[in-house]
């Protein structure tokens, strides 16, 4: 490497040229797109008894919504099709994150062991669901799961016995 010193009359010859900007087909990882996760964490919420979510409920749902497959399994799980070792669980970072900033911005209030929608959030759902472009997949997977997701079915997923 060679090192020149920066001349404004050479800075002024590199900027002075145009710039090309290209979209890229690799999508941002999802805990860089809170713009999405805020309004996730809103269905979650709003898909558990009373519309408030435990810490694991939401983390439950969240990994249903991931994948048809997931969403397949929990629906068997809750139905009573298949036992809850079958359901294997994937807690995801970002979800931490998005609760954390969802809770930030008073879309969700914290009571006693829950999470639950504030008036903020509440209005949030409602636009969410009035609104047939958003998080299509995700309220499809959500739709059709068996409502609402207890604690007592959480919690039977994350009581397992080493084998």
């Amino acid at each position: 490497w060679i090192v020149m010193p920066a001349t404004d009359s050479h800075l002024h010859d590199v900027l002075d040229r145009p710039f090309l900007f290209r979209d890229r087909p690799s999508s941002a990882p999802s805990d860089l797109r809170p713009v999405w996760r805020v309004p996730l964490v809103v269905l979650l919420v709003s898909r558990c008894r009373g519309q408030q979510a435990t810490h694991e409920q939401l983390h439950v749902l969240n990994w249903a919504v991931r994948s048809s497959g997931s969403a397949e399994l929990l629906g068997e799980y809750l139905t009573g099709q298949i036992p809850p070792d079958r359901a294997i669980v994937r807690m995801e970072p970002a979800l931490d994150r998005a609760i954390a900033l969802a809770g930030g911005l008073g879309i969700i209030v914290w009571k006693a062991k829950y999470w639950a929608l504030s008036d903020k959030g509440r209005e949030l759902l409602d636009n969410l669901q009035s609104d047939e472009l958003v998080l299509v997949r995700e309220k499809r997977l959500l739709e059709a799961l068996p409502k609402p997701l207890t604690q007592t079915a959480v919690a039977a997923l994350f009581q397992r016995t080493p084998r």
